[in-house]
């Protein structure tokens, strides 16, 4: 598993995939083309929060940037 440190600082919603069968995952923008377990996306400090789409037919990770690497703190 490898992870880019270097990935731009920006918010992403990431869709869970997976169903009843099949475990939750979400594919993480700072890894290399890997799905990850929701468990380990929740577990992240990027970690914002859940969205259901208006459907109801999608949930959505929401990937916040980290608040030290703001800059807003001057």
């Amino acid at each position: 598993m490898f992870c880019h440190l270097d990935a731009p600082e920006r918010l992403a919603w990431l869709e869970v995939e997976g169903d009843g069968a099949r475990p939750r995952q979400v594919r993480c923008p700072r890894k290399e083309d890997e799905m990850t377990d929701t468990r380990e996306c929740f577990a992240c400090k990027r970690f914002g929060t859940l969205a259901i789409h208006p459907t109801g037919k999608k949930v959505y990770v929401v990937c916040e940037p980290f608040a030290e690497t703001t800059g807003e703190d001057v």
